[in-house]
């Protein structure tokens, strides 16, 4: 058999380079069932007769010095026409053209491997169908991250007719690829003979669902307060699915808990050192737990009667060293004028 291919490869060599045919087009890409034509032609004047040998749409014996192949509807995927030229001596010589047949698929899809949701920081494998695709040797897949390229195959087995295949695409899903589309594309690259627009056929998107565990925005603090004031301790997690949330505390008669969309919040009125300690938050859904710690300090307040009590006894201070002032300066002054008067008085002098 392979000696066979061999004579024949030589032969079309041979018909070619030394025989004056024309192929017209010599080379062509046409898809599966669409029409197709081919001339033949010699310009040699020593020809009896010329036709299409082939298994649908031969010519039989004519004239030269033209002689064209034409089917309506290609529908075979290996087609193997060839054109001989048969001289006035009974000599024969042939061409065969160079024929790619595709078909685009009937239909690509993106399918999740393992069959449920995804959870964050494990690996996962994303699988591309391709349906009845010919040659898989000229299909490339394309994988698609939203708008983004993350993936290129190409198929290096042979075959000419539709075949069923496959590409996979390995990732490691992140929470915020929840809600990202994945996609991918089958797409034929036939050739500068091919099509000028590559046939192409993408999947329809989908749709990543990814769990993962909760995340506080806020991390542990300690929080102080006066005693007497009031108080909201609130908890919120980023998680899916949205996470159960409780606080693990001290209860008190002061003290109560609500629950306000996605968060808990304790409510503490008029706060007082029984109050003091440490708030647990804890959150957790099917793809893991967190806990977050709140330490609240209570600082005693000023009692308002201690105050009033200091400033009396400030005023009072204020009130007995002013009166101490105002009776020092009156003996100081006193005992002045006091000295004053006890100077005796000169008599005047008399002439006698």
């Amino acid at each position: 058999m392979l000696l066979v291919w061999m004579l024949g490869f030589l032969m079309l060599i041979f018909s070619v380079c030394g025989f004056p045919f024309t192929l017209t087009p010599s080379e062509m890409v046409v898809r599966f069932g669409d029409p197709v034509s081919i001339n033949c032609s010699t310009s040699a004047t020593d020809v009896e007769g010329m036709g299409w040998e082939a298994p649908f749409g031969g010519t039989g014996f004519k004239p030269p010095p033209v002689v064209t192949w034409r089917v309506e509807k290609l529908e075979e995927w290996a087609p193997s026409p060839f054109c001989y030229v048969t001289l006035v001596d009974g000599e024969q010589y042939t061409a065969k053209p160079d024929i790619t047949v595709y078909k685009t698929p009937d239909f690509v899809s993106v399918s999740d491997m393992d069959h449920g949701p995804m959870v964050e920081g494990r690996e996962y494998d994303l699988k591309c169908d391709v349906i009845s695709v010919a040659p898989v040797q000229n299909l490339t897949v394309t994988w698609y991250r939203g708008n983004e390229t993350v993936q290129t195959e190409t198929f290096n087995h042979f075959n000419m007719t539709p075949v069923n295949t496959s590409s996979t695409l390995r990732i490691s899903p992140k929470r915020d690829y929840s809600g990202l589309t994945f996609r991918c594309e089958a797409e034929l690259h036939l050739g500068p003979k091919g099509p000028q627009f590559l046939p192409n056929i993408c999947s329809p998107p989908y749709t990543a669902v990814v769990l993962y565990a909760p995340e506080f925005k806020e991390g542990n603090e300690s929080k102080e307060v006066l005693q007497g004031e009031d108080v909201t301790l609130s908890c919120s997690a980023d998680s899916n699915p949205p996470s159960n949330i409780r606080w693990i505390y001290t209860a008190a008669v002061n003290s109560n808990v609500t629950t306000e969309g996605q968060q808990k919040i304790i409510s503490i009125t008029g706060v007082t050192s029984a109050n003091a300690g440490i708030y647990i938050c804890v959150a957790e859904n099917e793809a893991g737990r967190n806990t977050r710690f709140i330490s609240l300090v209570i600082k005693d307040k000023v009692p308002l009667l201690v105050i009033g009590v200091l400033l009396a006894v400030f005023a009072i201070g204020l009130i007995v060293l002013l009166v101490f002032i105002y009776y020092r300066n009156r003996h100081f002054f006193l005992d002045t004028v006091s000295h004053a008067t006890d100077v005796p008085l000169t008599p005047a002098s008399s002439n006698a």
